[in-house]
């Protein structure tokens, strides 16, 4: 019952609202006036089920509830014609109630009931001439009748609106599928000339840091911001990106938010930086940022503060982030959903989270992650795997000057990669995406298999939701474009090593959308695939039933034509067919196209 009320809507309230009012005119006057009643006490418990039995019977059976109001209100009013006649005026109370619970199907027999049949017997009965009663209660009839088709009106234009907005959004997903295909087309194009040809300029000029003399290094610092931005406002363009915390500095994201909080809270903060900002990997960046925008929130909400003061410290080992409030505080520091979401995210940076408060004294909470990532032990071993040899080299030698790593080889393309694992045991490979042969996510499928303690981070020009997706459900620890920070990647690798997962922060999100929408589409599928067939073989199969040649096929799914060949091989054997008319014949004739 509680359930259905929380459902109800501003008429449904009046229509009790009319009940009650109705209820207590009736209470008082048969004890004000008990001459008037033969038994008071019976009419209060008459006047109760009238008044009970018809809501109950509403929101059990909505068809029932019309004939049983008309029936115990008629007849309850029979007996008031007969013991308190002054009362009847009252019955045109029910017949608005009547009226408005009307609806264009019922409202011929509702009408004259409780316009005609029920007025004329009270009449009858109580002596009176029935004309007045007919009139009132016509009155209240049409009152009540005309605030229900208003409500429907009402209704009807609400789900009018809404049915537009569905078409709406239904035509703008076709125009953003229209976009996301054609970007995707240019991502692939610009991915092989200008995106391959900046972060070969990144990473070159990067490479030539250490050797270049002092009064130099301004300017390769210019020359990589340059390239950087460049490959930032090709993402834009591809992706429409949203500005989001990652793409500032972390104390601009801060600044940031901070004054926004004041904008729509009226709270405020004071906020400032402490030491020398440095660079800090996006997770840090994206991790504060977080923890503040919950802290601020725990402020205001469960504090009542008036006053936040937000400090972020700078030092060569940590970063730290305090927020002080002056609100009621806590007799014990409770680590309830949103705290503890907090401390998970610290955690998986190796950081700690504290708070500190009492009742009226406020509540400090401090989140302090280290800038400097520790070795479990020893020295990380590396292989570099990339198609052109100058990023190849250039990584090899931004990474040969930390001690904390050793490059164990270079490969171009994913079989010289599994010949170099076998021989080397490296323990992270950290592989470029798109490369002629076989590739990286053929060479990651393989590599797991064999190594399935071998870390393997893939790295690309442009983020690609499904291709890094599909990484991450093949067990990649890492994901992450050409483009990023030399320092970033250096603790990026650490925390690989010591057990964590990376992925750039700006394709998180749509990551594991993707992921999710890859399960689903998983599970309604998997009962009826018998085969075992996987997300590529249905994309092969698709391409053979089109009539396309192996060439083709590869040139449309950016594979060698042998790696087709090896696919389709795969794929006859698990559906029991030779070739591929008969593979096309079964997968048509069992639904799995």
């Amino acid at each position: 019952m509680i359930d259905i009320i929380k459902k109800w809507f501003w008429y449904d309230w009046m229509a009790v609202g009319l009940r009650t009012i109705w209820l207590f005119i009736v209470a008082i006057a048969s004890f004000v006036n008990p001459s008037q009643a033969v038994a008071p006490v019976w009419t209060i418990i008459f006047v109760l089920l009238v008044y009970l039995i018809p809501l109950m019977v509403k929101y059990r059976s909505e068809n029932k509830y019309l004939v049983v109001e008309v029936i115990s209100a008629g007849f309850f009013y029979l007996y008031i014609a007969y013991v308190a006649s002054d009362l009847l005026w009252s019955f045109a109370i029910f017949v608005l109630i009547i009226g408005l619970a009307s609806n264009r199907k019922t409202y011929v027999w509702t009408g004259i009931s409780g316009v005609l049949i029920f007025p004329i017997l009270n009449g009858w009965i109580s002596n009176q001439l029935p004309l007045e009663f007919v009139v009132s209660c016509s009155i209240s009839f049409i009152i009540g009748f005309a605030f229900n088709v208003l409500i429907q009106s009402h209704n009807q234009a609400g789900i009018i609106q809404e049915q537009k907005q569905l078409l709406e959004q239904h035509l703008s997903k076709i125009e953003e599928l229209t976009l996301k295909e054609e970007r995707n087309r240019l991502s692939h194009e610009l991915h092989d000339t200008i995106g391959h040809s900046l972060t070969s300029l990144i990473v070159g000029v990067e490479s030539l840091r250490s050797s270049l003399p002092a009064s130099q290094i301004e300017r390769v610092d210019t020359l990589v911001s340059i390239g950087q931005r460049s490959l930032d406002n090709i993402r834009k363009h591809l992706h429409q990106l949203s500005d989001t915390p990652s793409n500032h500095s972390l104390s601009e994201s801060i600044q940031q938010l901070t004054q926004e909080f004041m904008k729509s809270t009226g709270i405020t903060v004071h906020f400032r930086v402490i030491g020398s900002e440095t660079l800090v990997m996006q997770k840090m960046n994206f991790c504060l940022y977080r923890c503040l925008q919950e802290s601020l929130t725990n402020a205001v909400r469960h504090g009542q503060a008036s006053k936040v003061s937000v400090d972020l410290y700078f030092d060569s080992q940590h970063l730290r982030l305090q927020i002080e409030d002056n609100g009621s505080g806590m007799e014990t520091s409770q680590f309830g959903f949103g705290l503890q979401g907090m401390k998970e995210r610290l955690n998986l940076l190796h950081g700690s989270l504290s708070v500190h408060s009492g009742p009226q004294q406020g509540t400090i909470v401090i989140c302090t992650i280290p800038l400097q990532i520790e070795l479990v032990q020893g020295t990380i071993r590396l292989l570099i795997v990339d198609d052109q040899v100058i990023i190849a080299d250039s990584l090899k030698h931004i990474l040969d000057q930390h001690t904390d790593f050793l490059v164990v080889g270079t490969a171009g393309n994913g079989h010289d990669a599994l010949t170099l694992c076998e021989q080397s045991q490296p323990d992270i490979v950290l592989m470029d995406v798109h490369m002629q042969g076989m590739n990286g996510l053929e060479a990651l499928q393989e590599m797991k298999r064999r190594w399935s303690t071998m870390k393997i981070v893939l790295m690309t020009t442009f983020e690609d939701t499904k291709q890094a997706a599909t990484a991450l459900e093949n067990g990649v620890e890492g994901y992450m474009l050409k483009s990023i920070h030399p320092k970033e990647m250096i603790e990026a690798m650490k925390l690989i090593y010591n057990g964590g997962t990376w992925i750039d922060q700006t394709v998180a999100a749509r990551v594991f959308e993707e992921m999710k929408r890859q399960r689903e589409v998983l599970e309604k599928i998997g009962p009826n695939d018998p085969y075992g067939l996987t997300k590529r073989d249905r994309e092969i199969l698709e391409q053979l039933s089109n009539g396309m040649r192996y060439k083709s096929i590869a040139a449309n799914l950016f594979l060698t034509e042998g790696t087709v060949r090896n696919y389709c091989s795969t794929l006859y054997s698990k559906l029991g067919v030779s070739n591929r008319e008969e593979a096309v014949e079964r997968a048509r004739s069992e639904n799995l196209l």
